[in-house]
């Protein structure tokens, strides 16, 4: 029987842009159609569908919702949070009033919605549960270029979930349940690996911290080291580095086997 064929990126554009010349934005089902492979494969080499319809040189012209969601991004990555307003949306994104509130009935609706969009947190996940009988060494690695999207909107909204998760605000609440709901998926992947051998048993909660704090700690960091020269590789090198540097300090302990000069040194001293 021949192996199967490896899945790659080139492949995968190859099929995708031949497919769709010219047509909409494909979905992802479509995509993963055309390209005869799965969703859990285009997540675990692409990390999200904007990022994949960025490659294929896509045109995705933007809709009412997406101009919205741009101008929001936009302000929540200025000035936080406590910087959006709808109102200010609806100037910035040219839609009326009306339907800004039509679409986001309130601030909590808006950034969610900004945060699915310009973090692609719900597509990292999915990707994450397609993936979760694969080992450490290509789920992880997948997840952190999933995470790790550059431009300076991303990574101001990114700013404001890692000080909105910090110091919560009022009327936020059911958003960062939702937040904290969804990084069950993630411990409960690493405490599965965990069980079959496959990472070094710890507490789940810290071995996800351990992992996503480098990733966006770098991210949100990057723009200022970037001034003084001090980076080298590209968001998504520096994403894997760090990626590859939490796996090794999870592999699990090996276990020692005495060797038997030294046994024997043991039984000469013991008077054997």
């Amino acid at each position: 029987m021949a192996p199967p064929k490896r899945i790659t990126r080139e492949g995968v554009l190859a099929k995708v842009s031949a497919a769709f010349a010219g047509a909409a934005a494909p979905s992802m089902d479509g995509i993963a159609a055309a390209a005869g492979v799965s969703r859990a494969a285009l997540y675990a080499l692409f990390g999200s569908r904007a990022a994949l319809l960025e490659a294929v040189g896509a045109d995705v012209p933007p809709t009412a919702a997406g101009r919205i969601l741009a101008a929001a991004a936009e302000m929540v990555a200025e000035r936080g949070l406590a910087g959006l307003s709808l109102d200010e949306v609806a100037a910035r994104s040219g839609a009326s009033r009306a339907t800004v509130y039509r679409l986001y009935p309130g601030k909590a609706a808006l950034f969610r919605e900004v945060v699915l969009t310009y973090l692609p947190i719900g597509e990292a996940l999915e990707m994450m549960e397609g993936l979760a009988d694969r080992p450490p060494t290509e789920v992880m690695p997948a997840f952190a270029r999933g995470l790790a999207q550059s431009g300076p909107v991303r990574i101001g909204v990114l700013r404001t979930i890692m000080f909105e998760v910090a110091r919560p605000t009022e009327g936020m609440e059911e958003f960062l349940d939702e937040t904290l709901r969804n990084t069950q998926v993630i411990t409960r992947y690493l405490d599965h690996q965990m069980a079959a051998g496959r990472l070094r048993r710890m507490d789940p909660m810290l071995a996800m911290q351990a992992f996503l704090a480098p990733v966006m700690l770098h991210a949100v960091s990057r723009p200022v080291a970037e001034q003084y020269g001090l980076v080298t590789l590209s968001l998504d090198e520096a994403a894997q580095e760090l990626t590859a540097a939490w796996l090794r300090a999870m592999a699990p302990p090996r276990h020692r086997r005495a060797r038997p000069e030294s046994d024997g040194r043991l039984h000469r001293r013991l008077g054997g």
